[in-house]
């Protein structure tokens, strides 16, 4: 793709490049932990159009545009699951890796600041690593060492015309059951059995289809060991609001018993907006002016809003071009109308927020 070096912020860019743009980013492959190429192209494009850009200490990039007493965050992430989808690109669609989790959000908040320096907020773009593994790494970084802005809308697809206001939480657990070495033909329990017969009881209390409903917690079994005398497994809990974490823990101790060990790994707390929230309006406000009804969603699964959220007490939505449905699938693509309407969408939320601040200030 070829990037037009920009006099003047008021060119932006066109649907076309826009649309170009996207369709480079879902082609360059970012894996978890192999997102560096990526982040450079993103940092050279906007250093093409003029903006502050950087790669921090774990590979995050981040572009700076606009100037103000206010700052705004948009930030969302490079990083895709494993597996391949065959790219594809049409006047329709764009099919590839990452296409709606997150690179379709992630490239329209791109745009969106890169068009918006006219207002009068500083806006600060970040694409962040690892928001698909355990600990969120990049966003844990931002979160550390980036002053707390003002305001952020985080990047993932909520469709272009509602706002995901909340994420559950998760709990990570890791439970582990030894019994002394014998020969395998002796009797008695084996640590497979006796972690088998455990886990049962557990899905008693807690499975997966909790993860159906924002107010149950839901639970998955993944990463399994079963073996004659070492047996071991994590627990990923999906938690709701008001989730004691401790009394989770202690609950899951008692019913597997005191012949499996239960030790806590991770834990990020749920997050919920408020639809009164200045992000919540403003992005509700620029989906209503875009001709949209606009919706709101709570998700069970989490997000980097989980991670900001633990110290930064500011307003904050989750917001994105794409349907939720396809993510992480074998057919993931995201429409173009749809990206293109999601950057019109924040560029208007981002007007209506720099309004709201600087009315806040006078």
């Amino acid at each position: 793709m070829t990037i037009r070096h920009l006099n003047a912020p008021e060119q932006g860019l066109t649907d076309a490049e826009a649309v170009a743009l996207l369709a480079e980013v879902v082609a360059i492959p970012s894996v978890s932990g192999g997102e560096r190429q990526l982040a450079e192209r993103l940092r050279n494009v906007a250093l093409g159009l003029g903006a502050e850009s950087h790669l921090d200490e774990v590979g995050n990039v981040h572009v700076v545009v606009g100037h103000g007493a206010h700052t705004v965050m948009l930030l969302s992430h490079l990083d895709t699951v494993p597996g391949a989808v065959p790219f594809e690109q049409s006047d329709r669609l764009i099919r590839g890796r990452g296409a709606v989790d997150a690179k379709g959000p992630l490239t329209a908040m791109l745009v969106a600041a890169l068009t918006s320096r006219d207002l009068g907020i500083r806006i600060h773009w970040v694409g962040v690593v690892e928001e698909e593994t355990l600990w969120s790494r990049g966003a844990e970084h931002v979160r550390e060492t980036v002053p707390v802005p003002d305001a952020v809308i985080v990047g993932e697809p909520s469709g272009a015309s509602s706002v995901t206001l909340g994420y559950k939480g998760m709990v990570e657990l890791k439970v582990t059951c030894d019994v002394p070495r014998t020969h395998t033909a002796t009797p008695g329990p084996k640590s497979s059995e006796i972690l088998v017969r455990a886990l049962a009881g557990l899905l008693d209390t807690y499975a997966a289809d909790g993860n159906a409903h924002f107010k149950d917690i839901g639970m998955i079994i993944r990463d399994g060991l079963f073996e004659p005398f070492t047996s071991s497994c994590s627990l990923t809990f999906r938690t709701p609001p008001g989730t004691d974490s401790g009394a989770l823990l202690r609950n899951v101790s008692a019913i597997l018993g005191g012949e499996v060990e239960v030790a806590m790994v991770y834990e990020v707390p749920p997050v919920v907006a408020s639809r009164s929230s200045l992000c919540v309006r403003a992005l509700s406000r620029a989906i209503r002016l875009e001709g949209f009804q606009p919706g709101h969603k709570l998700k069970t699964g989490t997000s980097d809003m989980n991670t900001l959220s633990r110290t930064w007490q500011v307003p904050m939505a989750t917001y994105g071009p794409g349907d939720s449905h396809e993510d992480h699938t074998d057919s993931e693509h995201i429409l173009v109308q749809e990206y293109l309407a999601g950057i019109r969408i924040l560029r208007t939320a981002l007007r209506e927020i720099e309004t709201s601040l600087r009315g806040t200030a006078s």
